[in-house]
């Protein structure tokens, strides 16, 4: 069983179009959370951590709510692996789904 909800953040730089923040320039800066021994529960924390740019660049992963089920548990539809989900009926009533809807508009 797969419990909580993680905030994460992954970074790809645009060194097409940005010619000043370059690898060279990001390599240094970056630094990777869980290498740093970062308490991904603490939520206040992660909310300092996801402030922070400039000399230093966090990614992964800033926070993990474990007291939430997650959307693998919540769907059964996702563990048969019976080909695309565009294609498969999802185990949410209506009222569940249109409830998303608003929250993600």
């Amino acid at each position: 069983m797969h419990k909580g909800f993680s905030l994460v953040d992954v970074f790809s730089p645009c060194v097409t179009y940005n010619k000043d923040n370059t690898y060279q320039w990001f390599n240094p800066r970056v630094k990777i959370l869980e290498e740093q021994g970062h308490d991904a529960t603490d939520f206040h924390k992660a909310l300092d951590k996801g402030y922070m740019w400039g000399e230093e660049i966090p990614i992964g992963v800033f926070w993990k709510n474990t007291d939430l089920p997650s959307l693998e548990d919540l769907e059964p539809v996702l563990h048969d692996g019976n080909g695309p989900l565009a294609f498969r009926k999802l185990g949410i009533s209506g009222e569940q789904a249109q409830s998303l809807i608003k929250e993600l508009l």
